[in-house]
């Protein structure tokens, strides 16, 4: 009855309108907690003034919801996120725009130079810009080069982030996508802030490429590895704060 690209806009369509509260419904749930690194508040990874977050694709959906909490008491703290040109990325668009985050369009493994000028164009010293660098179809838990000459365009610190579950189902996905079940633990780790040298050439650019790519990985394995030890010494995950001053 309907051709694919019709049944897309009627999928979109929803998504739009059922995602965002099913996101922050499905968050509610949770018991989430935050542990910091580097940053002396716990909620400190949100009040930084400005910074670039990289979440693999595989554990975005529980840092939306972390993300919707936030956005939920402080409605204004600059948060972007970039998401695919593809007609997939459309979907996601309108669930990240509905919890309150402004969506730049664009994808880093397709190069979308029209993207990152658009976030260069808009970065202010409070810019929160949320990139899931693998995305969005992989391969998975590759860095591409966009995040590393962004951050050294802007001056931005990079964050890295680890997503420690408790319980989950997974996906046969090309990132074996992973949805945290229902009143189960997550656990939002935010590693050291990683400041990239301005004005990089490409030499520069990969070898912080690979460095940043090889910290995620570690990070991340090590917060599933070490999820129980971790959570008990966590924080609760309440709203954002607003920074002093």
């Amino acid at each position: 009855m309907f051709g694919r690209k019709n049944r897309r806009r009627v999928r979109n369509y929803l998504a739009g309108i059922l995602g965002p509260p099913l996101v922050r419904l499905w968050g509610w749930s949770l018991r989430k907690r935050i542990l910091s690194e580097e940053l002396e508040e716990k909620d400190g990874w949100i009040t930084v003034p400005g910074l670039i977050v990289l979440v693999w694709h595989q554990r975005f959906f529980t840092l939306a919801t972390s993300l919707a909490k936030a956005l939920a008491d402080f409605p204004d703290t600059g948060f972007k996120t970039l998401t695919s040109p593809h007609a997939d990325g459309e979907m996601m668009a309108r669930i990240v725009k509905g919890l309150g985050l402004e969506v730049i369009r664009g994808s880093t493994t397709r190069k979308s130079v029209s993207a990152v000028r658009e976030l260069l164009r808009t970065h202010h010293e409070d810019v929160r810009i949320v990139i899931t660098p693998d995305g969005p179809r992989g391969p998975p838990r590759k860095l591409p080069q966009g995040a590393i000459y962004l951050a050294s365009k802007t001056g931005l610190p990079i964050l890295v982030t680890g997503i420690g579950l408790s319980s989950s189902w997974t996906f046969n996905s090309w990132d074996r996508f992973k949805l945290p079940r229902p009143f189960s633990r997550t656990l939002l780790r935010c590693g050291k802030l990683i400041r990239i040298p301005a004005d990089l050439d490409r030499e520069g650019i990969e070898e912080w490429r690979v460095k940043v790519e090889k910290t995620m990985c570690e990070f991340g394995d090590d917060t599933d590895d070490r999820f129980e030890e971790l959570y008990s010494g966590a924080g609760k995950l309440r709203g954002m704060r607003k920074t002093p001053g």
